[in-house]
């Protein structure tokens, strides 16, 4: 690689950033001291069993356990403070352990060429020492199908290698060609074997290994590994092909595992056009991939959360990202999603500072970004609705609100059983919003958070949705920002259809159980909407059991119900707003009031549960509100 093509061009312009801006400062404040410790602390045992990472969670409360590097067998609870003590979650220590080492090398180099302390290169030669005189000896124990060979799983392999090449770009020249050639023999050729061989359980885990592979034939100048990641049944060619819709989402229908799958392939994509290497299918679909996203944001810069993922997503999850594939590609979209990143000065719950090093290296004083005088067209925001009938998305948008309805799957793996759920955003917040999940070794995402009952959806008998069918857009009214969708076989001979009207200060609902020609069988059909906020309602309820003793019902709390068969209305106040639900009555209704849980179980809101008997069921709602009370 010629000294014209670089990661970071020049280092002094990073220093200069560090002594202008207070974000800069910031930046290197947080990880320096994190760096710091791992150069003075790092010791692994390949003794140590690596777990899977989803164990690092508490086993009462489900919030995830906060990780000390300094303590293998000692985790406390974020949530309720509480330790937990069990092999999984030492195991899944040490996979944290191992990656975070990894991942740390990178950010050593960084320091190492903004203050030249030879410590940093040091724990770098240290990192990949380990790993080349122990590689075939390290011992993993994770769900079967998805084991690596020394981080746990096959996943975090392909990661941890990613972020052991972009550290060793930063410094190459500092290292002998003797010991790039054992780094090389012992490490990573076998590793690229691995990563090239394994197929992984899910789409997104193969793309981060086929890119970890074509990472190492870069640096190490043997192509034909970069041939191997894009070629074949499972290469990143056919994965693309796969899985990347039309209009750039990708097929596993989160938006988590979206930026997931982006990640490895963007780290990837900038290695080739360091090296050279013409790859335009990767090229033209990370475009597509980053540029998606912009146009589905709520305007607060939160992400809809369908399906499998985590909580309370935004663009600042994900300014890392947007940072390294705008330092390749400066599109209007890519600043526009920085510039919502940076906007808010407290970000604490993310757990980093917004950004993180890639800012540092890449980015700039994005806060005073504008794009009010762009043409349009440009890939921003236009405020009006849409709909991607590949993915199965509609977005309707009126005033200050916008509604996000799911209406259909591509495929099983990652989805909630929630056809035509959906989430209101109000003014500056999502106020009906889809929990997500938490960690997938836990009951509440088993048996709450990814059934039919914690979603604004319909449950037939008490049972969670048992089918994944394809959904149809029958209407779809741009200017009067109306939409109605229709699946058949959600249960079997049952299909659904739902219709949905947006306005400024209202929505109209109208959600229909449809039987299968000659079906004369009757159900007990159960309607669904959650909302934030403190309720109230004038319904006469009195306390009951939860009504159902399965496939989530029995997680409902302080439950309460009443019949009625007339009109009923329920209200919402969440700060400075007021959802009201008002619904027509039907003869024989149970209306059932609850709470439900959220991301963890020391989070809940207030839910309605409308039930009915019979063939099939109209269920006509109207939520209206106010945003300045």
């Amino acid at each position: 690689m010629s000294d014209a093509r670089r990661m970071v061009e020049d280092w002094s312009a990073i220093r200069d950033k560090i002594e202008t801006f207070e974000w800069a400062r910031s930046i290197v404040g947080r990880f320096k001291p994190e760096t710091d410790w791992w150069v003075a602390h790092y010791e692994d045992d390949v003794n140590r069993i690596a777990g899977w990472g989803h164990h690092y969670f508490c086993d009462r409360c489900f919030a995830a356990l906060i990780f000390d590097p300094a303590k293998p067998s000692e985790h406390r609870c974020s949530g309720c403070g509480e330790l937990r003590v069990a092999s999984e979650a030492d195991e899944a220590w040490c996979y944290i352990y191992r990656t975070s080492a990894c991942s740390q090398v990178f950010q050593a180099a960084v320091l190492y060429r903004l203050y030249g302390d030879a410590a940093y290169l040091t724990y770098i030669r240290r990192v990949l020492s380990f790993l080349s005189d122990n590689y075939g000896s390290f011992q993993v124990r994770t769900p079967p199908g998805q084991e690596g060979r020394f981080s746990g799983c096959d996943l975090t392999d392909g990661v941890a290698v990613i972020w052991l090449l972009n550290g060793m770009e930063l410094v190459k020249d500092a290292f002998a060609r003797e010991e790039l050639e054992v780094w090389k023999r012992r490490f990573f050729i076998p590793q690229a074997e691995f990563l090239i061989e394994k197929i992984g359980c899910t789409p997104n885990i193969i793309c981060w290994m086929k890119a970890a592979a074509g990472m190492i034939g870069l640096f190490f100048d043997e192509r034909i590994w970069c041939e191997r990641a894009a070629e074949g049944e499972n290469g990143i060619k056919r994965k693309l092909a796969d899985g990347l819709l039309p209009e750039g989402f990708w097929y596993e229908a989160s938006f988590h595992y979206h930026f997931y799958c982006a990640e490895g392939l963007t780290y990837y994509h900038a290695f080739c056009r360091l090296y050279d290497y013409d790859f335009p299918i990767l090229e033209d679909a990370l475009l597509r991939m980053y540029r998606y996203p912009v146009k589905y944001a709520f305007s607060n810069g939160e992400f809809p959360n369908p399906n499998d993922g985590w909580p309370l997503l935004k663009f600042a999850n994900y300014a890392q990202q947007y940072e390294w594939i705008r330092s390749v590609h400066d599109e209007a979209p890519f600043r526009y999603a920085l510039s919502r990143s940076y906007e808010l000065p407290d970000q604490a719950h993310l757990g980093a500072n917004v950004g993180g090093v890639a800012r540092l290296l890449f980015g700039r004083d994005w806060e005073n970004e504008r794009f009010d005088a762009l043409p349009s067209g440009s890939g921003l925001p236009d405020g009006r609705s849409r709909y991607d009938k590949d993915i199965y998305f509609a977005q309707l948008q009126s005033g200050e609100a916008t509604v996000f309805l799911k209406y259909g799957f591509v495929l099983e793996g990652h989805s909630h059983a929630d056809i035509h759920h959906f989430e209101v955003f109000l003014k500056d917040e999502i106020v009906s919003r889809d929990v997500s999940n938490s960690g997938y070794g836990s009951d509440l995402f088993r048996e709450w958070q990814r059934k039919t009952i914690a979603h604004n959806s319909v449950m037939i008998d008490r049972a969670n949705q048992p089918n994944r069918p394809a959904g149809r857009m029958e209407l779809f009214d741009l200017e009067r920002n109306l939409c109605a969708v229709a699946a058949d076989e959600v249960y079997p001979g049952i299909g659904f259809a739902r219709r949905l009207q947006l306005e400024p200060d209202r929505l109209m609902d109208e959600f229909e159980v449809r039987p299968t020609a000659g079906s004369e069988e009757e159900h007990v059909i159960d309607w669904l909407f959650h909302c934030s906020g403190d309720l109230g309602t004038s319904l006469e309820l009195t306390p009951c059991d939860p009504p159902g003793s399965a496939d989530g019902y029995q997680m409902m709390l302080d439950t309460s119900c009443c019949e009625t068969n007339e009109a009923w209305e329920a209200v919402w106040t969440l700060g400075d707003k007021r959802v009201t639900l008002r619904m027509a009555g039907a003869p024989g209704t149970t209306v059932y009031v609850f709470r439900g849980y959220e991301h963890r179980l020391d989070k809940t809101r207030w839910g309605v549960m409308v039930r009915r008997t019979g063939r099939s069921a109209l269920y006509k709602a109207e939520y209206r509100w106010t945003t300045s009370l």
